[in-house]
């Protein structure tokens, strides 16, 4: 009976100090408050808790209740992850927010924090910490937060060594060191200077006005002959010269213009291969001595030899121009002044 009594004193004496007083709940409440104002969720939601007890008075129930409910709301949450140099996930890492512990682990559940832009640290075990300042929303909930880890220090386990090369037999040469190289070729440049292409269509349009010209003095002069020749208007006899001295300037601005173009792409400057050279072989010092070649004395020919062919005469009247292209290059109206 004396066992009972005093278990049931212990137990109402604990009861009674885990009740808070009225004075901390009204600590706890004004403190919320505060705590709320300034963006400090995580700790107004400690104080509204203290205050929301049922010990606490009706009054700072009826206020703590509903704003520890809208606290909880607000309050943001993230998720975080880490991963190593080749994307494989990392669980051994401390992360702190702020310089305060976070996460001993990573085991992929929410955590909440407080709004703001905060500055993650990611410890892994091994490696290089990483850091990151985000920019956390009130009200977001399961924000991703992933950081990319660099390669663990040198020594350390896990961490990648070069790979030796493997040791030469006995008796084996020697690999020899590469030579300096070969640049290639210089290549001619695969684009086409503007003023090639601006040449070209001048030479087009020229040769289009001395076949349009042409064409046109033609007719004209053909009509001329069945109707009125040799006794045909002046006017008429004139404006066949015109003609014919427009296809004359025609035929010329195009041949020019298509010569400066062939030059202007020819002449056009060259650019190196970026390709990477070849690399020359090493050869001996005897190999690469200069010899001294013979001198080839002429050889005599011989009765098998293939002798030059002999030019031939020039033909009679090669000189001449043909009469189809006299009046667009002399610039007359192919006999029509002499017959008209």
């Amino acid at each position: 009976m004396l066992s009972l009594a005093a278990a049931l004193a212990l137990s109402a004496a604990g009861a009674a100090h885990a009740r808070p007083s009225k004075r901390a709940c009204a600590a706890a409440y004004e403190r919320a408050q505060g705590l709320r104002r300034d963006g400090r969720l995580l700790e107004a939601r400690e104080a509204l808790i203290a205050c929301s007890q049922p010990a606490c008075p009706a009054a700072a129930v009826a206020d703590c209740g509903p704003w520890l409910a809208e606290v909880e709301q607000s309050l943001p949450s993230v998720v975080l992850a880490a991963k190593d140099a080749d994307g494989r996930e990392r669980l051994d890492v401390r992360v702190l927010v702020d310089g305060r512990l976070l996460a001993a682990t990573l085991d992929g559940k929410a955590l909440p924090v407080d709004p703001g832009l905060r500055t993650f640290r990611f410890e892994p075990a091994t490696g290089q910490a990483v850091e990151q300042r985000v920019l956390i929303r009130e009200g977001e909930k399961n924000r991703a937060i992933t950081a990319t880890l660099g390669p663990p220090a040198a020594g350390a386990p896990g961490a990648r060594r070069p790979l030796a090369s493997p040791p030469l037999a006995p008796g084996a040469a020697t690999p020899l060191a590469p030579t300096a190289a070969t640049p290639l070729a210089p290549t001619a440049a695969p684009s086409v200077p503007p003023l090639a292409w601006a040449a070209g269509g001048v030479g087009v349009a020229g040769l289009a006005v001395f076949a349009i010209a042409g064409a046109l003095s033609l007719d004209a002069e053909a009509d001329l002959r069945a109707t009125c020749a040799p006794r045909c208007a002046a006017g008429d006899v004139r404006a066949i010269r015109v003609r014919h001295a427009v296809a004359d300037i025609g035929l010329g601005v195009g041949v020019v213009a298509l010569g400066a173009a062939a030059w202007l792409y020819l002449t056009r400057p060259v650019a190196h291969s970026p390709q990477s050279p070849v690399a020359q072989s090493p050869q001996p010092l005897a190999a690469r001595s200069p010899q001294p070649h013979a001198a080839r004395s002429p050889q005599p020919p011989t009765a098998h030899s293939p002798q030059p062919p002999a030019p031939r005469p020039p033909r009679a009247g090669a000189g001449a121009l043909r009469p189809s292209l006299r009046p667009f290059i002399a610039g007359a109206a192919a006999g029509v002044e002499g017959t008209f």
